[in-house]
């Protein structure tokens, strides 16, 4: 296992990883562009979100807000202003978008088909289970 992980993105999933991992012993650090964790993507429930950002610290998560990485050489992270992290793993946990390929490849294919989830919109899975209620509730 790495002695030292940094991920890129402090989004749910970036959160999420570097619990599970700070949990198995890895000092990790998560390099996020916002001023904060969980900042865009789909909005969370704040039950969830205040526990995600309890647990990064609790877990001794250190974080580095309003960062981007700009370069790695040789097990050396290096930060828009100058900073340099070290880091034998480096993770990024950024950015979603939609894949609508399958949809578009099965839909003139099937009678019935229906275009939701991230596929649709990427948000979280609060969303995606409304849409597809809504789509079932109108069948």
């Amino acid at each position: 296992m790495s002695e030292k992980t940094v991920i890129i993105g402090g989004g749910t999933v970036g959160c999420e990883l570097a619990i599970w991992l700070a949990s198995k012993g890895t000092a990790v650090t998560i390099v996020e562009a916002e001023q904060e964790l969980l900042a865009v993507g789909g909005p969370l429930y704040r039950a969830n979100s205040g526990m995600l950002k309890i647990l990064v610290d609790y877990r001794g998560v250190e974080t580095k807000f309003g960062e981007q990485v700009t370069g790695y050489n040789n097990g050396t992270l290096t930060l828009a202003n100058g900073d340099t992290l070290a880091a034998d793993t480096v993770i990024l946990a950024v950015g979603y978008q939609e894949n609508d390929s399958l949809f578009k490849e099965l839909e003139q294919h099937v009678d019935e088909i229906y275009l939701l989830g991230d596929a649709r919109k990427v948000s979280n899975i609060h969303y995606a289970i409304w849409d597809a209620f809504e789509i079932a509730s109108n069948i």
